[in-house]
Order: C-alpha cells, then structure tokens, then sequence
C-alpha cells in the first residue's frame, strides 16, 4: 500500500520498508519487490489520473503542498524534452516520482510510455535492492541504506548517457 500512495500522494519511499523486510527475510525480498512494482505502477496510474481527470480540483491543493511550483514546470519542460526518459528517470531515481506521475496527467501524456517506463524503472530499482538482500541479506542493509542514493544517482547518469549516444548514432 506504500509503494501505491508513494506513487502518487504519500511522500514516505517504499524503499524504506523493502530494506528492511528483505534484509529480515533475504529470500523473500524478490517478492517484495515484485510486489513493491506492481503497486507502484498502480499508484503511478492513480497519480497520472488525479492530474488527467481532477487536475483542476486538486490542483491548488497539490501545488504548494505536495507540488512545488517550480517543480511542475521543469517537469513540464522535461517531458516536452524526452517524456519516456523523463518518466523512467523519476521512477528509477530519488526524484519525487509522484510529481512525475501526476504531471504526466495533468499534460495529457501519453500512456503507453507513461506506463513502459515506469514499469522498466520502478521494477529496476525495487529488483536491485532485492536482489543485493536476496544475495548478500542483513549485511548489505547498511550499505544500500548508507549509498542509496549515490547508487540511483549513478546509475541514472550511466542510462542518460547511453541515450545520449545511442542518440548521437542515429
């Protein structure tokens, strides 16, 4: 239920919870994971259809509070530039994915890359995590807990300048 409200209004990851219960039971973190997916995409879906459907609602209550302003532009702006890296980023890396998700609405995005990249990003990050616990246990706790972001962050710029190139080829 974390990994579905994270994804569109509770601001507390369910990364938190994934440690803790994979390091508690290692061989059951890859289950977690799934299921951290599963509902995260869920939630992402909800978000996408707060900002499609109630945007105008729930606007002056997201903006300011759970939104910042200036975050939903640049977000706009993002996704005019590349809106499936824009997505898979934000799902993949401690970026707020929740404004992503409700932008994404709000902008009429569309969906099926809306939902291919947050599928391939929120089961990427939730699998890692799973799969250093499912391999490593209680002891690689500390580490991701301690790195998590370096890790996200890193790995996020390794992608980005995959695209780049892949780009330049082309």
């Amino acid at each position: 239920m974390i990994s579905f409200a994270e994804s569109s209004f509770f601001p507390i990851p369910p990364d938190v919870l994934l440690i803790t219960m994979g390091a508690s039971r290692p061989k059951k973190a890859l289950m977690y994971a799934a299921y951290c997916s599963v509902f995260s995409v869920f939630g992402g879906l909800f978000g996408y259809w707060l900002g499609l459907e109630l945007w105008d609602l729930v606007q002056e209550y997201l903006i300011g509070s759970i939104i910042k302003a200036e975050h939903f532009e640049l977000v706009k702006l993002k996704f005019a530039e590349n809106a499936f890296l824009s997505i898979f980023v934000a799902s993949f890396t401690p970026v707020p994915y929740k404004v992503f998700t409700v932008t994404a609405g709000a902008v009429s995005l569309p969906l099926l890359p809306f939902i291919t990249a947050s599928i391939l990003g929120r089961s990427l990050r939730f699998f890692i995590i799973a799969f250093l616990l499912y391999f490593f246990g209680e002891k690689m706790k500390n580490t991701i807990e301690k790195h998590f972001e370096t890790f996200t962050l890193a790995f996020t710029a390794i992608v980005i300048l995959l695209v780049y190139f892949v780009k330049i080829k082309h």
